[in-house]
């Protein structure tokens, strides 16, 4: 056995190395906490930056379809080529589009030619968290 003098020097080391380990313990369940929280809103953000694309590409084709000299059928988002709400449609709930276009004659001698620039900005809302995406096209025809 250790003489008693030894055992009275060691007397509440323990305590010290037991409380280290806690708040070393507690720090690294913060620091992963905090990173999984981080890791959960890049996921959010993610995932309704899709459905922002998304819609602002369907008022890419909304404004193609109104603008270009095609018969196509158009979708039930097209009712205004310049504005719609996905309500009521699956996955692009509280989203919306904006578009607009511009178009300009261009004449090359005889060749007579429209150029459209087409951009649309989709855009979703879940709580506080708003996200949104623009879309860019430009044609000629």
């Amino acid at each position: 056995m250790y003489p008693k003098h030894q055992r009275a020097q060691q007397r509440g080391s323990m305590l010290v190395m037991a409380l280290f380990v806690i708040v070393v313990l507690a720090f690294l369940g913060l620091s992963l906490n905090k990173i999984l929280a981080s890791s959960a809103d890049a996921i959010v953000h993610e995932v309704l930056g899709q459905r922002a694309l998304n819609a602002a590409k369907a008022g890419i084709e909304c404004q193609i379809a109104a603008n270009l000299p095609i018969s196509a059928a158009t979708a039930p988002y097209c009712s205004s080529p310049t504005n719609f709400s996905f309500n009521t449609l699956a996955g692009l709930e509280n989203c919306h589009y904006t578009s607009s276009s511009n178009s300009k004659v261009i004449r090359d001698g005889i060749l007579i030619q429209t150029y459209y620039q087409i951009s649309s900005t989709g855009q979703c809302v879940v709580g506080d968290i708003v996200v949104s995406r623009t879309v860019y096209v430009d044609l000629m025809l």
